[in-house]
């Protein structure tokens, strides 16, 4: 069975870990690349991309999937990019933690 994995960078990683799911951590300069050779593994069949890395997953790996039917890509929005420069991304998800769960939970 295909698995799924999330393409993202090390901060927004986390989240996605403790919602149990496989991460692959890139640094931008890098993410292309590794990108294109995380497609090439046949392991996943489906590859959830941040934005924040790649804005456009479809185009970088167009031709490593030239033939393939997965993985899928599905590009999501980077948490960056969701908070504008004067808002708070740590305290939005702490609140929402918080409200999910019943209380805090610090990670370092």
């Amino acid at each position: 069975m295909p698995k799924v994995i999330v393409f993202t960078d090390a901060e927004t990683a986390t989240g996605y870990r403790l919602a149990g799911v496989e991460v692959r951590i890139a640094e931008p300069e890098q993410a292309t690349a590794e990108l294109n050779a995380l497609v090439e593994e046949d392991a996943y069949g489906l590859v959830i991309v941040d934005e924040g890395l790649v804005p456009d997953p479809i185009a970088a790996t167009e031709r490593v999937m030239r033939g393939r039917e997965l993985p899928v890509l599905l590009p999501v929005p980077s948490l960056g990019a969701a908070f504008g420069d004067g808002d708070d991304a740590t305290a939005y998800m702490k609140d929402l933690v918080r409200s999910a769960i019943g209380f805090d939970i610090k990670v370092e």
